[in-house]
């Protein structure tokens, strides 16, 4: 019962999104800071979906970029406060209204919410969430299916790029029927999945000797937390090493994301239940922490320092080490219990 009242109202808010996007010019859609793969992916799946089946509107979308991603996706679109006068902000994969990337979005007429995370503001004029899916690109395309949308192999790529890498290549708790139903339905485009695997897996030497440095160097809590904790003077201590490893006559530089990203070095490692990388930033001096779990609820403490997530996957970004330190504690006390998620 509880599941065919989600899906009425699933199709109701559909179709409320597809009819404001008809009506709608110019339409911008915005994602989370520090963008992944699904908020990328959900982001331009979505804007070459709507021009593909709407190819009279303006679709503009911008952002932050990492270094890492650059590869994957085309840069952001560059917008200014009157792109928004009339204007239907779309927001995906962003819980809340403190993490959006952008400016002038409150600007819009209308703003529509597409995410996954669990609902904690309420933010959007008309929103499109399932916390139970595996990425926002699952939202995004069982709304293109639902509504009968035209979908190309580019979107279909986009989409399954944010899918298979927010769903750990469909490892995570959070895969169900419905991630694979997806699935099927964008590879039904027959895009190229050798094409999107060779490059996920094909890494540069530079990321390569990070990952090795993880695993040289990381600590285990007495209660099972493997962690890895990295100032900004340990970052640059790392380019040195590294850049004089490849023989560099010029120092290569590592993003924080470059770290953070590796946070799944330690998933699959006897012993450790809990596991996050912290990572300081040269700018603002804020780590960055990525935190996850095999069987343990975490984003309900990682809340409790400014961050949110899902139950095993979450993250924060935090003034200073001591509250990494109190962070670590904390899990470590969360590790020391039964596990809570089945």
């Amino acid at each position: 019962m509880k599941e065919i009242k989600q899906e009425k109202i699933f199709l109701k808010n559909a179709k409320e999104i597809f009819n404001l996007i008809k009506k709608s010019n110019p339409i911008i859609i915005h994602r989370h800071i520090n963008p992944d793969g699904d908020a990328l992916g959900s982001q331009w799946g979505l804007k070459t979906i709507i021009e593909e089946n709407f190819p009279n509107k303006k679709v503009l979308v911008p952002g932050d970029m990492t270094e890492y991603m650059i590869k994957f996706f085309p840069p952001a679109m560059i917008v200014n406060s009157k792109d928004y006068q009339n204007a239907l902000v779309i927001i995906t994969d962003t819980a809340n209204r403190e993490r959006i990337s952008g400016q002038f979005w409150q600007e819009a007429k209308n703003i529509i919410k597409i995410d996954h995370h669990p609902e904690v503001d309420n933010y959007g004029t008309v929103s499109l969430v399932n916390s139970s899916a595996s990425a926002a690109c699952q939202v995004v395309a069982k709304w293109a299916k639902t509504m009968k949308l035209r979908l190309s192999k580019v979107a279909a790529q986009y989409l399954f790029f944010g899918l298979v890498t927010d769903s750990g290549r469909f490892l995570y708790r959070s895969v169900n029927n419905e991630t694979f139903d997806v699935a099927s339905y964008l590879s039904a485009t027959n895009f190229s999945l050798l094409d999107l695997y060779e490059k996920l897996y094909l890494q540069d030497v530079k990321t390569a000797r990070i990952k090795g440095y993880i695993l040289n160097n990381f600590q285990i809590s007495k209660n099972g937390v493997g962690y890895i904790i990295l100032t900004k003077e340990d970052v640059t201590k790392l380019e040195t090493q590294i850049s004089q490893q490849l023989n560099q006559k010029t120092k290569i530089t590592i993003d924080r994301e470059d770290i953070t990203s590796q946070v799944n070095l330690m998933s699959n490692l006897a012993t450790i239940k809990i596991w996050f990388i912290a990572c300081q930033n040269d700018s603002d001096d804020e780590f960055k922490i990525s935190v996850r779990s095999s069987r343990w609820v975490i984003n309900e403490l990682v809340a409790k320092f400014g961050g949110g997530g899902h139950k095993n996957a979450a993250g924060a970004k935090v003034k200073s080490l001591k509250i990494v330190e109190n962070l670590l504690h904390d899990l470590d006390n969360l590790a020391s219990l039964a596990p809570n998620i089945k």
